[in-house]
This record gives structure tokens, C-alpha cells and sequence, in this order.
């Protein structure tokens, strides 16, 4: 996949020598020349020293044939810029932009960024995700981010060991998948009990996480 890296800095150096390890074909845009030189010497990807929200610099790296332009400069403001011209005079599929300030981030989508990356709404999720480390782990994302495969360790004096799961108010879009017993595999009906020391599957929106855990009386 051709994909223009614009901003050569920590975030967009790091980006580009994980994606050449896949094979993608990378271009680096740095509009600092000696970090512009410290890309070319250390990463094997062509690194243009010019300024990325510029329609030459763009132009001069091949936009045109671009499969993803991804921005990761430090103004929110220069990365949306990027990313406008990217789609609108290069007609490139994929724009990708890093957001510094996340209240930034829904009007750089409605100004037709496709995909926006914030670092502080990620750690912030991430947070909010491991309710308790030791009780509640999140192992897959799915559907765009909108659900969730987390796996669920009983503790092991549950108030709530010999309910049955049909007795339990589990909110509506979340589905126990499977409950491991003492190395056992057990595929839950609405008779099954939950048991200390059990870990179970649970396939749920991220909507309701927290009602889950507060059902299920997982520690948050």
C-alpha cells in the first residue's frame, strides 16, 4: 500500500518503521530539515523536506498515486489542512489524521477526515476499559469500535455465586459466550450459574459496559 507519512517527528518516524516491517511502501513529508535527514538515514523510505499541507510538497510525493495520507504533524489544524488537500485535489481513498486536542476531533471527521486519531481519547479509553485489571480485560475490539470481546474473571467469594444467568439483569446488547470452570468449557444457557474463579466471554456493546459490570457486581 502506498501511503504518505506527513510529519517525520517521534509519532510519524515510529509510524512509518512499523509499517515498512508490513510492507508498506512509505513517504515521509518533514518540514525540518535535520529531522528530515535523521528519517532518511534510519528508515528505508524515500523522505521529502518540504511542508505537508502544501499542494507541491504533495504533489512531489506522489499523492496522486497515494492508496492513504496519513498527517501526524503538531497542529491539529495543519493535519486536517493536509488531509483536505490529500482528498479533495489528489482524490486519495484513506485520510488519517492525528488529533492533539480531542474536542478537535469530530469537526476534522465533519470536515472530511475519514479516520481521527486522538492519543488522549485512546489512553482515556483504555482507562475506562480496564475497570479492574485483575477482573475485567477487554481482548478484541469489534464492529468499528462499537463492541467489545471482554473476559471476565469471577472473583472468588461472588455475592451472586448460584444465580442463574436468566435471573441476572444483564442489559440488552451483551451475550456471555462461554464460561471456562476449572479448565471446562461450559456454552451457557439461562440455567447456568456463575461460579468463583470462573472466566467468562462476554461479547457486549461498549455502550453498556458499565452496566454490565454493575450487574454482573464486578468491582469498577
Amino acid at each position: 500500500m502506498r501511503t504518505i507519512i506527513v510529519g517525520g517527528g517521534k509519532v510519524g518516524f515510529y509510524l512509518a518503521k512499523t509499517l515498512l516491517e508490513h510492507d508498506y511502501d512509505i513517504t515521509i513529508i518533514e518540514r525540518d530539515k535535520e529531522q528530515s535527514k535523521f528519517c532518511a538515514n534510519n528508515l528505508d523510505a524515500e523522505v521529502s523536506c518540504g511542508n505537508g499541507t502544501a499542494v507541491e510538497s504533495l504533489e512531489a510525493c506522489g499523492a496522486d498515486r497515494a492508496d492513504a495520507v496519513i498527517a501526524v504533524m503538531g497542529r491539529d489544524e495543519s493535519n486536517l489542512v493536509c488531509c483536505q488537500i490529500a482528498k479533495e485535489k489528489f482524490g486519495v481513498k484513506r485520510t488519517i489524521a492525528k488529533v492533539n486536542n480531542p474536542k478537535n476531533a469530530e469537526a476534522m471527521k465533519s470536515l472530511g477526515v475519514d479516520i481521527v486519531i486522538s492519543a488522549t481519547d485512546n489512553i482515556i479509553r483504555q482507562l475506562e476499559h480496564e475497570v479492574d485489571i485483575s477482573a475485567i480485560k477487554e481482548l478484541i475490539k469489534l464492529s468499528d469500535d462499537e463492541a467489545s470481546l471482554l473476559e471476565i474473571t469471577i472473583p472468588r467469594d461472588y455475592p451472586l455465586e448460584g444465580k442463574k444467568l436468566f435471573e441476572l439483569p444483564l442489559p440488552q446488547g451483551c451475550n456471555i459466550a462461554c464460561i471456562n470452570r476449572g479448565g471446562r468449557t461450559i456454552i451457557p444457557r439461562g440455567q447456568t450459574t456463575l461460579c468463583g474463579g470462573d472466566t467468562v466471554l462476554i461479547v457486549t456493546l461498549r455502550s453498556v459496559e458499565k452496566e454490565l459490570s454493575r450487574a454482573l457486581k464486578i468491582k469498577d
